[in-house]
């Protein structure tokens, strides 16, 4: 008998600081997600070309996959990411657990995407939980220039439905880009 324990990526902290702009985030050399309020700073691959289900699923073992059909950071349009909630802990890669606490964002909250050098900072527009069928929330978000959503499954460690998480771009101003 094997028992594992619970993995707990953070723990909930009342007083987090809420970063307000891009210049307290510094652009690492690798794509990242930042999301200040649940402790999340992992690498974000951009290199997928293809949509195939098993080519997406063994890129999330190298952290959040960028959704090859939806614009970058800082263009017009929705960029869509997709993280694990859980995974067996057997298996391979340090990042199953990386939109675990996801849930927890609410309208008005920040996350940042670092990409080319630079700091895209956006703040939650929208919370759903969908069917794993609907991918209408890969499109371009109506009334919204530039979005980003981040996607993962619910309840975590099933795929019975997909929480989503969108952002609107507020740093670098749209039209500075």
């Amino acid at each position: 008998v094997v028992i594992a324990p619970f993995i707990q990526p953070s723990r909930h902290v009342s007083a987090t600081p809420l970063i307000i702009n891009s210049s307290t985030v510094a652009a690492s050399g690798t794509p990242e997600v930042i999301i200040p309020k649940i402790n999340v700073e992992i690498p974000v691959d951009y290199n997928q070309t293809s949509d195939d289900e098993a080519a997406i699923e063994n890129a999330l073992e190298s952290g959040v996959v960028h959704y090859p059909s939806t614009v970058l950071p800082g263009q017009n349009g929705n960029a869509a990411f997709f993280g694990h909630s859980s995974n067996n802990i057997f298996n391979p890669g340090k990042y199953k657990f990386a939109f675990v606490l996801l849930h927890t964002l609410v309208k008005g909250d920040t996350f940042y995407l670092t990409y080319n050098a630079k700091v895209y900072v956006y703040q939650v527009i929208d919370t759903k939980i969908v069917p794993p069928n609907d991918v209408a929330v890969l499109n371009d978000t109506e009334g919204h220039q530039a979005t980003a959503t981040l996607i993962t499954c619910d309840p975590p460690g099933t795929s019975i439905n997909r929480l989503i998480v969108t952002g609107q771009q507020i740093s670098p101003d749209l039209g500075g880009n």
